[in-house]
């Protein structure tokens, strides 16, 4: 299964599947006594893939996770169910059901769970851990064929580790460390903003899946955030490498809202237009795909920053309302967000952006008082001071000049 956050392109979902492995596939195989592990979690030097397929090919379980039907999954899926006769299970994210799934896995058993994108609710956690661990245990007494190639030819061979590889894949390679240790120091450098640190840490795992897109989005976030050796220069460096994912072209959201971020930054900073076009292009591209409150609400905010730069009061006055249609789209999308039974169940800091997005959108409309409302709620879940907050005043601060220096160069007109 992939590792980090993975984007399903039929539904725009942003799915975290390390909170799959995290809370549900390992626990249940330690669980079971079983020594599981996931292809970012070896230590080597250099590209993964020998090692990677050489354990899909051996193993005696193997979980694939197709929530998000990445290529590389199903290629993997593919190569497992042609060399390995049975312990193979297959997992989706529920929400997969009202896509459908690819004609040559339909009828092959999937077990599906519930995501909430960024995480996973406690109660299902432990119900579908509860659901795997039967299915393990059955398997093991009864293993059931699960290969269409094995259906067909039933007395191949199927590979195996040897006692030799098993003992040198439980040895503890000190020295070395796995993309998943990587990749978990460098989130806690970026939140204690030690971003030169989790630089470093991002190319190193970079070199060992280079074109990983979750580790490219990953660094590109904390090299413009870094502002080293200025904003300029770290923007631009950021640019470069996430040319990378062709954002020009891409459908995936976190592309398209990073390179929505970095053009608007560098907007503020050279005062070029075209830096704020491509910013706006970008989010809505984003918003549009997947509609959510993040590339939706910049996208709101952009279009009213692009309404003071358009050459007659036509123009900019569609701007400013594509803004306002925009903030009422989201609207809706953060209070179904909330109204869902699992709302409770996400983590504090994606609660606290949602009601930051709806204090801004009332902001927007001039209802300081709900905007207020807003802000207590969002309170709750982030403290004053702290990165959320001090993102939505600084672009609350733009968003009111802004408002004020259209009305007073388009009301009268």
């Amino acid at each position: 299964m992939g590792f980090g956050v993975k984007t399903d392109f039929r539904s725009g979902r942003k799915l975290n599947l390390d909170k799959t492995y995290e809370h549900i596939i390992k626990p249940v195989f330690e669980g079971l006594d079983f020594h599981c592990f996931r292809a970012d979690e070896i230590k080597h030097s250099g590209v993964i893939d020998k090692h990677m397929f050489e354990h899909i090919v051996k193993a005696d379980f193997v979980i694939a996770d197709i929530s998000t039907l990445n290529p590389n999954s199903i290629y993997e899926l593919g190569i497992r169910n042609a060399v390995k006769k049975h312990t193979t299970l297959i997992i989706a994210e529920k929400k997969m059901q009202e896509y459908g799934y690819p004609f040559d896995v339909n009828h092959i058993s999937i077990d599906s769970y519930e995501h909430l994108e960024s995480d996973i609710g406690h109660s299902e956690v432990l119900r579908f851990r509860a659901h795997l661990k039967n299915k393990i245990q059955e398997l093991i007494k009864k293993p059931e064929v699960d290969s269409p190639l094995y259906s067909l030819i039933p007395n191949l061979e199927t590979p195996k580790f040897t006692e030799e590889e098993i003992e040198e894949l439980l040895e503890e390679k000190v020295e070395l460390k796995s993309v998943s240790e990587l990749l978990e120091e460098s989130e806690i450098a970026r939140k204690e903003m030690k971003y030169e640190k989790a630089i470093e840490l991002l190319n190193e795992a970079r070199s060992i899946y280079p074109e990983n897109e979750f580790i490219i989005q990953r660094l590109v976030s904390v090299i413009y955030k870094s502002e080293h050796p200025n904003k300029g220069s770290a923007l631009f460096e950021a640019e470069k490498i996430l040319a990378i994912l062709k954002p020009e072209i891409s459908n995936d959201p976190e592309t398209l809202g990073l390179s929505g971020a970095i053009n608007k930054r560098l907007y503020e900073e050279y005062n070029d237009v075209e830096y704020l076009h491509k910013s706006l292009r970008f989010y809505e591209r984003g918003y549009n795909i997947r509609q959510d409150y993040y590339n939706g609400i910049n996208y709101a905010f952009m279009s009213t920053i692009s309404s003071l730069k358009r050459d007659n009061n036509f123009e900019a006055t569609a701007d400013f309302g594509n803004g306002m249609i925009a903030r009422k789209e989201v609207l809706k999308i953060c209070e179904n967000l909330i109204n869902e039974n699992s709302f409770k169940e996400r983590d504090l800091q994606e609660k606290a952006w949602v009601y930051l997005t709806l204090a801004e959108i009332y902001f927007a409309s001039d209802e300081l008082d709900l905007e207020k409302e807003q802000i207590e709620k969002a309170s709750e879940f982030a403290k004053e001071g702290q990165f959320e907050f001090n993102s939505y005043y600084e672009q609350r601060n733009k968003l009111e000049i802004a408002i004020k220096e259209f009305k007073n160069k388009y009301s009268k007109k």
